[in-house]
């Protein structure tokens, strides 16, 4: 699960940016429906943009269900992004009841303390927010470098931390 970290001044110039990318009548960018050229060349602009970029890794066998990685990957990603400052996160969203399983897993995040209620967190559709394709390019990007496939994250290294998880 990955998440980019970009100052609000640069939202409408990364989001020109990433429109630009999308071919034809697709609704959004995304990276494993991309050919490798066109990963190299997505991967180079987003690494030109200001911003950050926090991937969160687990790294499971198949005695952990997915979902249940996801949590985990979730829940680290909106602790790194509190502590470096961010007040709004903005998700993509999946289906309405897996939406329903993330809002559950903030909402005992901030019962439990651990999550200030200062940092919103909303949904919305990939194909509405130009920015969750950046997010979706770096996680791509990620999970194939760690995966021995190092098409264009070469060029975002520098802007992505990685947090593995146990």
């Amino acid at each position: 699960m990955a998440a980019i970290v970009i100052d609000s001044s640069g939202h409408d110039e990364a989001r020109l940016t990433l429109e630009s990318l999308r071919l034809g009548k697709n609704p959004r960018l995304h990276w494993r429906d991309e050919p490798v050229a066109r990963q190299r060349i997505i991967a180079d602009a987003i690494a030109r943009m200001p911003l950050a970029a926090v991937v969160a890794v687990h790294i499971f066998d198949r005695t952990c269900r997915t979902e249940r990685a996801r949590r985990r990957c979730l829940e680290r990603l909106l602790l790194e992004l509190e502590n470096t400052g961010v007040a709004e996160v903005v998700m993509e969203s999946r289906t309405p009841g897996q939406d329903h399983l993330d809002l559950l897993m903030v909402m005992a995040l901030r019962k439990s303390r651990t999550l200030s209620k200062a940092v919103t967190v909303n949904w919305l559709p990939s194909h509405q927010e130009p920015l969750l394709w950046a997010a979706d390019a770096v996680v791509g990007a990620t999970t194939w470098w760690i995966d021995g496939q190092s098409a264009g994250f070469e060029c975002l290294e520098e802007r992505v931390r990685v947090v593995c998880i146990n």
